[in-house]
């Protein structure tokens, strides 16, 4: 169906001084769910509807429905399950550079592998072309946090 790729909504900022040069990465990755069968939209979810909205505007719905995190060091992957038995994996194949990015490799359920590079607390949404049993469409949410807070 379509990839949404909102990067338009995780504006890459430059480097923050507290994010860590070497170790694991810390991916999170939210699970949403979104429908045309109502309006309903959980308040942490109010920006990401906007942006959803400007490329589908049959998705008025949205969901959340768990939010996953792992430590991954740069080099290896890990799986995070959704719902229905799909799984995403994220490969951390960069570290962070001199920009302070962290380079990502996601694989959503239904859509080959996604490469890009993120900062440190911005997230990267893509809406799958996976629809549950009950025809909600799958949106997964990716954040890379190569960042530990100063002392």
């Amino acid at each position: 169906m379509f990839a949404l790729l909102a990067a338009a909504t995780l504006a890459a900022g430059g480097p923050r001084e507290d994010c860590a040069d070497e170790g694991p990465i810390r991916v999170t990755v939210v699970v949403v769910l979104a429908t045309a069968d109502n309006k309903t939209v959980d308040p942490k979810l109010k920006e990401l509807a906007k942006e959803v909205r400007k490329r589908d505007k049959t998705l008025t719905g949205l969901k959340l429905v768990d939010s996953l995190a792992k430590s991954i060091p740069p080099g290896e992957s890990a799986e995070f399950p959704l719902v229905e038995k799909q799984r995403l994996k994220v490969t951390v194949d960069k570290p962070k550079d001199k920009d302070g990015r962290v380079g990502l490799t996601i694989m959503p359920p239904e859509l080959g592998e996604i490469s890009y590079a993120c900062t440190c607390d911005k997230f990267f949404p893509v809406v799958t072309p996976y629809k549950t049993k009950k025809g909600e469409t799958l949106i997964v949410v990716v954040m890379a946090k190569p960042c530990t807070q100063k002392k």
